[in-house]
Order: C-alpha cells, then structure tokens, then sequence
C-alpha cells in the first residue's frame, strides 16, 4: 500500500510540474506584450509614455526578468502558496480565485449531482428494456448528448426555458436558481458518456456464464441487476466519471460564457487573452491539483468495487486495463 500511494504521489508531482511547464511556455509563445495590453485597456496607450516609464512598468512586473528567473520564481511562488498579483487589476491571486471559485463549484457540483444519477439511469434502462426496438433507441440517446455542442445547449436553454417560458432565470444572477441552466447544460454530455460507457459495460458483464447462474439460481432481476451487474460494469463508468470531473473546470469556460457567470472558467479565459501570466499560472495549477487528487481518489475506490484488484498490481498496470479487465468478467 505505502509503495503504491507513493508511486501515486509521485506521479501526481511530476503531473502538476509538466502543467504548469506547459502553461509558462504556452503563454510566453503567444502573441502580444503584457504591458502593452493593459496599457490598452487602461486607455495608457494614447498617452505618450516614455520609454523610461513603461520600463519601471515592466520592472515593477517582473517582466524585465531573465526567462528562467520569471519560470523559477513562479514556480516557488505557487509551491508556497504566494500566487502573486494580477498584471491586469493588480490584485492578490488568491482573492481572485478564491472570489471565483464558489460559483464555479456550485455550477461543477449541480451539474455531477444532475448528470451522473442521469447517465446510470439511461444504462439501467437500456439494459433492462426487453423489446430490442426500444432499447435501440435509447442507445442512441448518449450519441446525440455527445454530439451536441455544449454552446449549442446553453443558447437553446437560454432561448425556450429563460427567455420563452420564462421558467428559470437565463444569464447571470446568483444562488442556485441560477445555476440549474449553466448546470444542466454540463449535466447533458456527462449523463450522456456515462450512460454509454456504463451501457456497454453492462451489456458486456450481462452476457457473462455468471449471470446465467444467477438466474438458474432464481435470483431477481433487480437483484442481479444491482447487486451483481452493476458492481462488475462500474469500473470503467468510474474512471471516466473522473475524467468528466477534471474537465468540468475547462468545459466552464464556455457554460459561464454563455451564461455571464463570474468564475473560474471565465477568470481564466480573460487571463489568456491579457497574457495574465500569475493567473492564468495559478488557475492552471490548480486544474491539476484537482486531475491528479480525483485519479487518486478513484484508484482508492477501486479496492473497494472490486477486492481482487490489489495495491500492487494496481501501481504497474494502467487504471484503464485493470477497468477493461474486471468489466468483462
């Protein structure tokens, strides 16, 4: 267990530095000089500045900087919890998370609570319809969830449910009222990848020589069902379900655009198109975090669905075998 947990922690490390590399490099490549971009918005550029004073500018910035001391110093700034300041408003970087991060919580945790029962749901369904016309079409029904634009959602529920029949508010506002639509816009492709992934494994596990036995047995459907099948086909639902919750912190930067929503998503989109480097820095970092303590959590609970999966095979053989492996068995 301590040789597992520490190849985890270790791999979780080299994750969180390989993201933040990637991030530095990234908005260091792209077009446009911070300085110059907030001069722009201040309405500075107009004004003729000297070079001297857009130098003491830079300088007070720490964009004058060797490449490598900027890298370096925001590294140990993140790694000691000192995220500095916004280039563009000059605030604290921890407020400005920390003043976005409820919404996008609220909006992330709606969406989880909504979409995943959902997506069960349809697999349970699918899997227990007898009629094969039936359970044809509601194989497709994760298809379409999955082919739909997220954009596409939120503008369709912004138009019918806030502005046609005025049922829920559409665009801003506050508390939870206002995130059902934000929410059931991210809750449409999460229900719809999970009830597939989790269709095809129970599809797989039912054709199984043990469910067979059960039957002969004479245990229930609903028995089999929730105490058999549904244990055997979770593992790969599970890991994609952690997948989905990593990416809901990148999929809201188009839901709170949509909706106008102030928070994470839309904190950071701003962040790179300003070159916000500490932001955008300490968002992204953040991101990881949240990956690689999510994967963590899920290889844990792995020894819970499935007591045959043990801490070292589990550390040498990748999450996605092991879930493949005991989704057919």
């Amino acid at each position: 267990m301590f040789r597992f947990l520490a190849l985890r922690v270790a791999a979780a490390l080299a994750t969180i530095w390989l993201a933040f590399t990637a991030a530095f490099v990234i908005l260091r490549v792209l077009p446009g000089d911070p300085v110059q971009i907030q001069l722009s918005h201040s309405g500075a550029d107009n004004v003729d500045l000297s070079p001297q004073a857009v130098n003491e500018l830079r300088a007070n910035l720490g964009l004058d900087k060797p490449v490598l001391t900027q890298y370096v110093d925001s590294g140990l700034g993140l790694l000691t919890g000192d995220a500095g300041f916004s280039i563009r408003s000059n605030e604290a970087v921890t407020g400005i998370v920390a003043a976005a991060l409820p919404a996008t919580l609220e909006l992330a945790g709606l969406a989880l609570v909504l979409g995943v029962p959902v997506g069960v749901l349809l697999a349970v369904i699918t899997v227990a319809v007898p009629h094969p016309g039936a359970r044809s079409v509601l194989k497709t029904a994760p298809i379409v969830g999955i082919s739909l634009p997220t954009f596409l959602i939120g503008l369709l529920l912004v138009h019918f449910v806030a502005f046609e029949w005025r049922i829920l508010p559409g665009v801003g506002g506050r508390g939870v009222t206002a995130a059902v639509l934000p929410a059931i816009t991210l809750a449409i492709p999460i229900a719809a990848v999970v009830g597939q992934i989790l269709g095809r494994s129970l599809d797989a596990v039912e054709r199984q020589p043990f469910v067979r036995t059960l039957r002969a047995k004479g245990l229930g459907e609903r028995r089999i069902m929730f105490a058999h099948l549904l244990r055997n086909a979770a593992l790969p639902a599970l890991t994609m379900t952690g997948m989905l919750i990593a990416g809901l912190v990148s999929g809201s930067v188009v839901v709170e655009t949509v909706f106008s929503r102030h928070g994470m998503g839309k904190v950071i989109a701003d962040a790179i198109v300003d070159k916000d480097t500490p932001v955008a820095l300490a968002i992204t970092v953040f991101g990881a975090i949240l990956i690689v303590t999510v994967n963590l959590v899920i290889d844990l609970l792995y020894q819970l669905l499935d007591p045959r999966i043990r801490w070292k095979a589990a550390a040498v053989r990748p999450r996605s075998a092991v879930g493949d492996d005991y989704a057919l068995t």
